[in-house]
């Protein structure tokens, strides 16, 4: 009498028919299980990326409004009046902000790119100037007092020359995506511009 396991093993339900030599393929029910594992994952993955994008663009920007708050903070404390002056005069002038910033000055404001006597203060920020990431500008606009008008999204940035207040020119929309990615203190100043 034949053992179970040899009966087992002659029985056609419990034999595999023969490959070719070569290994096993996946089945169609396979397929669709990893192909539905790979979705799940994507879409808890994708927002993630979403958010990370996010607070990326939002630290940019509040890294970069206080790197140049800085600067212009020790640009009034050597020259007695904020960046954005055409040098002697008392006149806004956006061209001046970033030169007066970026290159050597005198004590009037007046700007070279090498040092040398009289054009011993600064530079206060290594160029490039940062770039708003919403429009791509390395412009600013100068403005004499907080509630003076300005285009929105026409320049990168907006500079206030009685406060020395400094901040990104974009809109409402993208302010508040700046704060959803950033927790970081201050940045009501930048919708205050």
């Amino acid at each position: 009498m034949a053992t179970h396991a040899t009966a087992c093993r002659q029985c056609r339900a419990h034999s595999r028919p023969p490959t070719a030599g070569g290994p096993r393929a996946f089945s169609l029910i396979e397929l669709v299980i990893v192909t539905v594992i790979i979705g799940i994952v994507a879409a808890i993955a994708a927002p993630r990326f979403s958010r990370a994008g996010k607070s990326a663009t939002a630290s940019y920007v509040v890294g970069s409004i206080s790197t140049v708050r800085q600067a212009i903070e020790l640009y009034y404390a050597e020259h007695g009046q904020y960046p954005g002056y055409t040098p002697g005069t008392t006149t806004p002038n956006d061209t001046w902000f970033t030169r007066q910033l970026l290159e050597y000055s005198d004590a009037t404001g007046n700007t070279q790119a090498s040092y040398g006597h009289p054009f011993i203060y600064g530079p206060y920020l290594r160029p490039p100037f940062p770039t708003n990431p919403f429009n791509n500008l390395d412009t600013v606009k100068v403005k004499q007092n907080p509630g003076d008008a300005v285009a929105i999204g026409g320049t990168g940035w907006i500079a206030v020359l009685s406060t020395g207040d400094f901040g990104i020119n974009t809109t409402a929309a993208h302010i508040e995506e700046i704060a959803e990615g950033s927790v970081a203190e201050g940045m009501v100043e930048v919708k205050g511009l």
